[in-house]
Order: structure tokens, then C-alpha cells, then sequence
């Protein structure tokens, strides 16, 4: 999907045919004292004139003939271009609107306040052409002259697409973004969503986490949430203790869906030796039907963390005295993962924080381990601190940032 559909050229050429009326009824110029017509101009004009406004398309295009003949002054050629222009508005004829919008752009005698509207619809009229250099040439003037809707800037956007100018385009659709918001109305979903196609396509991980992120402060659906998490999860390649934390949000933004989401997350989850996980998972899947009745692949996942979950449970009292005795919190962090799987919260919110106490883990993960447990426990604020002390620039930073965004929307209360 682009930002923007076919744009017609479509303007209120106010200086047309009142202006040009007066010139050609008065002998003296002094109802029109800025336009410089010569009386042969003016001979012509009229007749011109009278044939574009009855529509009479097969006398105009003679009459136009003849005047374009003897136009010569700036005034001439621009007033001419307009009776050109008004010829294929009414025939919708788009290349020969833009033929006459270039021409009136070239008269030199154009308003000044009509620049900018000329010169927005000459890139318009050369994106639709498909002349994307030139269209950004000419859009980029009409930004100068002083267009600062989000209509110039989601032209600009796609035109740089278009010519593999992929960062400047996101820079045009923030500034796009920010235009409509300074109009009080929200940008629409497509916006957010095709910066982020877009910067994923050209492998940009941060720009496709940003606009993902901004499309889920914007509209945070759980369809949106899901878009959001699959293009982040699969915009490069991570280990499985990353994925299952993505995994972990996926499940808590009720945006796991259909057989394949939970048969890979209980699958990821035993291969991390973790059959509580697995099991609550699969189970999970079919009590919400996301998951049919019949699914072999789910349902033997489901038995293999059955046949482990029992020993493992049973061995967690012994491995939590260990975590207490061990001279680093690797242990710690190992049994305290295997409690979340269980659903025992307050058990592994204690490990992952005498973890963090004793050291030689990776900080980053059992902070955002602890942010889960503790969000699961209904302890928001605790869990936006967990998540927090997570680094922006390691590993889990983006995951740890979506969670935040998450946190700080109603569904998380």
C-alpha cells in the first residue's frame, strides 16, 4: 500500500477568466491595469474565451490555436495557459491539465500567490507520470514556497521510495505525520504502516522498530500488535532467548494467533528447557480454539513438555536452595525462568532479583525477565523499572521499549 492514491490536479485558478473578461471588454485598461494584452491578443481572447466557457471543446481547441499564435507577453501566455487548463479540466484530460499547469508556471506570469499551488501541482502531475527526480525537484519547491500540508510531504515520501532514497523518504513521512498532527487529527494507520513495510524491506531494523512503535502508540490493536512483533521479530536474526521474549509479549498482547504462533512458541520454549512454558502455552492455544482440536503438531508438543513438566517441577525446590548457595546468579536466573513458566510469579520475581544481587548473568535479560514476572504479578510501576534498567542499545532494548509502549496503554492495566 502507498501513502498516496492518484492525486488529480485540482485547483481554484482564481485569477482566470474575471480578469481576463474585463481586459478584453474595455477599451482602456484601467479595469485590468496589471495585464499587458496587445489588441490582437485581445481580438483573439474573447472569441477563445466564449468557446471554453460553452464547452464547445472543437471550437476552443481552434480558437486556443490562433491565441497561443500571438501570446507573447507573460500575461498572455499565462492567461492562455489557464484557458488551456480549464480545456482539460473539463475533458479530464490529466497529461494535457499538466501540459498547461507546466505552461503556466513557464509564462512568467503567474501570481505570486499562485506559485506555490502551480508549482504543487507540477509535482503531482510529474509523480504521476512516474519522473520521480523531477517530481521531487518540484515538490521540494513548493515546500519552499511555503506548502507544508501532509499531502507534500507524502508525495515527497513515495517519490524518494520510489528512487531507493529510503531515508530521506521516512523523514518526509514523520514530517507528514507531524503536519496532520498539527491539525489536531491523528495520521492514519497507513502511514505508520508503510514506513515500516518500507524500512523493513530495506533491512533498517531501528527505523522499522520506530515506526512499528509509533503505529502501536497511535492505534494499539492486537492486530497491530502482532504486525508489530512479527515484522520486528523477523527483521533480523536473533537467538531463541530473544524470540521467546517476544513470544512472552505476543502472548500478553493477545496477539498470538492460530496454530503456527503457539506450536513455535511452545516448541522454542522446550528447546530453552522450559516444559511449564510449553505446556501453559499449548494448552493455552486450544482453550481460546486459536489452536483446532485436531492439531497433531501442538498436540505432541503438549505431550513432550507433559512428559518433562513433572520431574521439572519437582526438582525446583532443590534448585532454588542451590540458586541461594551459588557464588553467581546464573542459577538463579535458570530456576526463576522455569517458576515464570509455571505461572509462580512471586517465586521467580525472588530469583531474578538475587540473580541480579550475585551476578555473572546478563543483566539485560533478567531485568526483562523480571519485568514479565512482575507484570504478570499486577505490578505495573515495578515492571516499567525492570524493563527501564534494561540497556537500549542491547539485545532485548527493543524488546524491553515495546513492552514500555505497552505498559503505558490501558489494555496493560
Amino acid at each position: 500500500m502507498k501513502l498516496v492514491s492518484t492525486i488529480a490536479l485540482g485547483m481554484a485558478l482564481t485569477m482566470g477568466s474575471a480578469g481576463l473578461t474585463a481586459a478584453v471588454a474595455k477599451e482602456k485598461p484601467a479595469a485590468a491595469p496589471t495585464l499587458q494584452l496587445s489588441k490582437e491578443y485581445r481580438a483573439a481572447a474573447g472569441p477563445a474565451q466564449e468557446a471554453v466557457k460553452a464547452n464547445n471543446f472543437t471550437e476552443a481547441t481552434t480558437r486556443l490555436a490562433a491565441l497561443d499564435a500571438v501570446s507573447k507577453s507573460p500575461d498572455e501566455l499565462f492567461i492562455s495557459a489557464q484557458l488551456h487548463y480549464q480545456v482539460a479540466t473539463a475533458q479530464k484530460d490529466a497529461a494535457a491539465q499538466a501540459k498547461a499547469v507546466d505552461a503556466m508556471l513557464a509564462s512568467g506570469g503567474a501570481p505570486a500567490a499562485m506559485m506555490t499551488q502551480l508549482t504543487m501541482a507540477s509535482g503531482q502531475a510529474a509523480y504521476q507520470a512516474g519522473n520521480y527526480p523531477r517530481a521531487i525537484q518540484l515538490l521540494t519547491e513548493a515546500q519552499r514556497l511555503g506548502n507544508k500540508s501532509p499531502d507534500v510531504f507524502l508525495l515527497l515520501a513515495e517519490a524518494s521510495f520510489k528512487t531507493n532514497q529510503v531515508p530521506a523518504g521516512l523523514a518526509y513521512v514523520q514530517q507528514a505525520v507531524t503536519a496532520q498532527e498539527a491539525t489536531g487529527a491523528k495520521a492514519p494507520k497507513e502511514w505508520y504502516a508503510r514506513a515500516a513495510s518500507v524500512a523493513y524491506k530495506a533491512k533498517l531494523n531501528g527505523e522499522t522498530v520506530k515506526w512499528t512503535r509509533a503505529q502501536l502508540k497511535a492505534y494499539p490493536s492486537a492486530e497491530n500488535w502482532r504486525s508489530a512483533l512479527v515484522i520486528y521479530r523477523d527483521s533480523a536474526t536473533r537467538d531463541g532467548a530473544v524470540n521467546l521474549d517476544v513470544f512472552r509479549l505476543m502472548r500478553a498482547t493477545k496477539s498470538l494467533a492460530g496454530e503456527r504462533d503457539y506450536y513455535e512458541y511452545s516448541a522454542l520454549a522446550t528447546d530453552r528447557g522450559l516444559p511449564g512454558e510449553a505446556k501453559s502455552v499449548a494448552e493455552e492455544g486450544f482453550a481460546t480454539s486459536a489452536v483446532p482440536a485436531g492439531s497433531k503438531a501442538v498436540t505432541e508438543i503438549r505431550a513432550m513438555a507433559n512428559a518433562k513438566a513433572t520431574s521439572d517441577r519437582a526438582s525446583l525446590a532443590a534448585s532454588e536452595r542451590t540458586a541461594a548457595s551459588a557464588a553467581n546468579g546464573k542459577s538463579a536466573l535458570a530456576t526463576g525462568d522455569a517458576y515464570l513458566g509455571y505461572g509462580q510469579n512471586d517465586k521467580a520475581i525472588a530469583l531474578y532479583k538475587t540473580a541480579l544481587t550475585k551476578g555473572g548473568v546478563d543483566a539485560d535479560a533478567v531485568n526483562t525477565h523480571l519485568g514479565v514476572a512482575l507484570f504478570r504479578a499486577g505490578q505495573k510501576d515495578a515492571a516499567k523499572a525492570a524493563f527501564t534498567a534494561v540497556s537500549a542499545n542491547g539485545s532485548r532494548g527493543d524488546i524491553a521499549g515495546f513492552w514500555l509502549l505497552y505498559l503505558d496503554q490501558p489494555a496493560a492495566a
